[in-house]
């Protein structure tokens, strides 16, 4: 099932869009361009990295789409993360006010999504054996708030008559307080999963994002011009490996380059 109308035109519009900026940014210099033979990989990227580029198509429109994103996900955030805080204090306010059944019922609902909130930490716990400062903070900050909630509800005497706010608010204390003691006992995350190579060429994302499309469209002129003879495979780990490391194929055996290609998302060494 192909993707609908509207969506398919608007990425060919975009491809287009994207080879015409590549014939023009780049095909002027690289189809007549002396490069070594062989060809030396760093010296290729790097004749790549020491040009600048007009703008990408659409960049503009592309950032924008980042920014209402990142929006969103931090409206969506600071609900879930703060759950069990905006939980203790509706039942603070809740407990010297008139009409507290509607402040309980609020915290209620609140303290429900600290519970989910828990029990996702404790299924990515159970998953990995791992812990992680974010899971950390999270179950320490809602243990705390969830006791809190409850020492309010006991000293204040309040009824809570038919609400599930006793229930929701013991579990999320509960949840958390186990959740923070085996995170606590875990092993921290390890490099094997946070590794990543240092940084190289320009820091600045949309440069980055330029000299990535400039790179790509570069790799695909030296196959036109047969000046390296590589499969579809090794094209696209090529295209695939961290910007400024191309010159880590130069000068190694075969064996090497093999696994430096098919290492080229989390590195092949370990970088310090």
């Amino acid at each position: 099932m192909g993707l609908p109308k509207p969506i398919a035109d608007w990425a060919r519009k975009v491809d287009q869009a994207e080879r015409e900026w590549g014939r023009v940014a780049v095909d002027g210099w690289a189809r007549t361009a002396t490069f070594a033979q062989p060809l030396r990989w760093g010296e290729a990227e790097a004749a790549v990295l020491e040009r600048d580029y007009p703008p990408l198509p659409g960049s503009i429109v592309t950032r924008l789409v980042g920014i209402v994103g990142w929006a969103v996900v931090a409206l969506l955030a600071v609900p879930v993360f703060g759950a069990a805080v905006a939980g203790f204090v509706l039942v603070a306010i809740g407990v010297d006010r008139d009409g507290v059944s509607d402040w309980f019922s609020l915290a209620a609902f609140a303290f429900g999504i600290a519970v989910v909130g828990v029990l996702t930490f404790l299924s990515m716990w159970w998953r990995t054996r791992r812990r992680s400062l974010m899971v950390l903070v999270y179950n320490a900050v809602t243990a705390l708030a969830s006791a809190a909630a409850i020492a309010v509800l006991a000293t204040a005497n309040a009824s809570t008559e038919g609400s599930w706010l006793p229930v929701l608010t013991i579990t999320a204390a509960v949840l958390a307080a186990v959740s923070l003691v085996l995170g606590l006992f875990s092993k921290p995350e390890g490099r094997n999963k946070s590794r990543k190579p240092p940084r190289r060429g320009p820091r600045s994302a949309d440069k980055r994002a330029r000299a990535l499309k400039a790179r790509k469209r570069l790799l695909e002129i030296l196959i036109h011009r047969r000046l390296v003879d590589l499969d579809e495979a090794d094209r696209i780990r090529l295209d695939e490996m961290p910007l400024g490391y191309w010159s880590e194929l130069d000068g190694v055996p075969d064996r090497e380059r093999r696994r430096i290609l098919e290492m080229r998302h989390v590195g092949w060494r370990d970088f310090t």
